[in-house]
């Protein structure tokens, strides 16, 4: 479909209502024990950074919770989901908690679809982002029409317009898909810089790729599922801290910068499959 609806619930966790939660909960859970248990959880107070109680004012589930989740989701299925099937059967839309994309088939469509929907987030007790909430054209070579937004992420992933390869005629053309998103690349950018791998205390590189590896290969399986290619910057800002790593923990390759990169170039050869990112080609 040609249009998408990029919807944004503001301050979702913070804003469910406790009195239509507890409705859905009473429709699935028969044991009344059950359900003062998390009508209880619901109404606790929430402690701050700081040390003090703040209130619960009849609505919020508090983030982190272990059944937050759960609960998020169960308040969304009866506020958007089964209501937008009964509104309007021609739009098709994914959800994952509170991200949510709707497709629509016009323009004129995903407008009247917006409106309505923030009609029921009214209803149930929520709003919509002003500013994240946007309606996208998701433009190719056959869709030429002009449009402010072509462009939206969704789950860690960017779809926009992107030059893509064609397995038929092996031509270049303009298709809309999905890659990493900036956001996503500089969350794991933001993690290396967290993890501080040039001064970590191991011994020796084996050490260092085991403590690395089980993190190279949850990014890899999950955003390198779309244009892997994409991953490249980051493990080429990966590989640099590791040759930072080797600086700070041998003398000799202090003053020398070249012979790290040699010392690098040895590791790589010798040992291929040390790291992850090694193993699928991400050297540089």
């Amino acid at each position: 479909m040609d249009w998408v609806i990029d919807l944004d619930i503001k301050g979702f966790f913070d804003n469910i209502d406790h009195h239509k939660m507890m409705l859905a909960i009473e429709k699935h859970v028969p044991e009344r024990w059950v359900r003062l248990y998390i009508a209880r959880w619901l109404a606790s107070p929430v402690m701050t950074k700081s040390g003090n109680l703040v209130p619960n004012q009849g609505k919020g589930t508090p983030q982190g919770g272990v059944i937050s989740p759960l609960l998020a989701n169960l308040f969304l299925h009866y506020g958007l989901d089964q209501w937008l099937e009964k509104k309007d059967n021609t739009v098709k839309f994914t959800r994952y908690a509170d991200d949510v994309i709707v497709n629509c088939k016009s323009q004129k469509h995903a407008e009247q679809t917006l409106r309505a929907i923030k009609s029921r987030m009214y209803q149930i007790g929520l709003e919509l982002h002003p500013e994240k909430t946007k309606i996208v054209y998701c433009k190719d070579y056959r869709r030429q029409e002009k449009y402010s937004n072509v462009k939206f992420d969704f789950l860690g992933y960017s779809y926009q317009p992107r030059t893509t390869k064609s397995k038929k005629s092996k031509g270049l053309y303009l298709g809309f898909d999905c890659g990493i998103s900036i956001s996503s690349r500089k969350r794991i950018a933001d993690k290396l810089e967290e993890l501080r791998v040039e001064r970590m205390t191991s011994d020796c590189i084996v050490g260092i790729a085991a403590i690395l590896n089980p993190m190279i290969r949850g990014w890899v399986n999950y955003y390198g599922k779309f244009r892997r290619s994409m991953l490249h910057k980051v493990f080429k800002l990966l590989n640099n801290r590791i040759v930072k790593w080797a600086r700070k923990r041998y003398k000799r390759y202090k003053t020398s910068i070249k012979r790290a990169y040699q010392w690098f170039e040895r590791v790589k050869e010798q040992y291929p499959k040390l790291f992850y990112h090694w193993q699928l080609g991400y050297i540089w």
